[in-house]
C-alpha cells in the first residue's frame, strides 16, 4: 500500500514539506506515521495489530521446528 507524504500531511495537520524534511532528518519518526496511516487507510486497530502479531510468532516456531 503505498502511503504519500501529502497523506501523512493531513493526518497530523502539518505540510508535505514538512514531512519530507521528516523523512531526511528523522526516518524512524517518519516510518512511524507512515504505518500509522496505512492502517488508518486498512481501518486496522490495535486488536488486528496484536492478532497479526500473533499469528507471525506461531509461524516463525513452526518455521524453527
Amino acid at each position: 500500500m503505498k502511503v504519500s507524504n501529502k497523506e501523512i500531511a493531513a493526518a497530523i495537520h502539518k505540510t508535505p514539506s514538512a514531512i519530507s524534511y521528516l523523512k531526511k532528518n528523522n526516518y524512524d519518526e517518519y516510518l512511524i506515521l507512515k504505518l500509522g496511516v496505512a492502517c488508518k487507510k486498512l481501518n486496522l486497530d490495535s486488536e488486528d495489530l496484536m492478532a497479526m502479531y500473533s499469528l507471525k510468532q506461531i509461524e516463525l516456531k513452526s518455521m524453527a521446528s
